[in-house]
């Protein structure tokens, strides 16, 4: 009976797994937009508290995995289904749509996987 159970429910087993690897990596580099006042620090900015908690949100998901800024550019990594998923995901932050950033999305295909710490 065990070996029936599993039997009927291994293709739902092998489903759930690979919906979980289907999703790809992708980066989004982060520039401050026109609404961003240069006289103003970041917490001070009109809706960068609510992009703090957007990221975190995400973050909690486990759909962000790596997060850094450089220069003048904000850079995190996320998983998502396809590029244009990934881009309605980040679309979905005030600060995006209303201007405080600008945010471009590209595929990640890690060529070395090292560590970070």
């Amino acid at each position: 009976m065990r070996k029936l159970i599993l039997l009927l429910l291994f293709p739902f087993l092998i489903s759930a797994q690979d919906n979980a690897e289907n999703k790809s990596q992708f980066v989004a580099l982060y520039t401050v937009g026109n609404l961003w006042d240069k006289d103003k620090e970041p917490q001070n900015q009109p809706y960068f508290k609510e992009h703090s908690a957007f990221l975190s949100k995400l973050r909690k998901e486990e759909t962000i995995t790596l997060g850094a800024r450089f220069s003048d550019t904000g850079m995190i990594v996320l998983k998502a289904t396809d590029l244009q998923s990934a881009k309605a995901l980040l679309h979905q932050d005030v600060a995006i749509q209303n201007g405080l950033f600008t945010v471009e999305v590209h595929p990640f295909l890690p060529f070395y996987r090292g560590c970070l710490e």
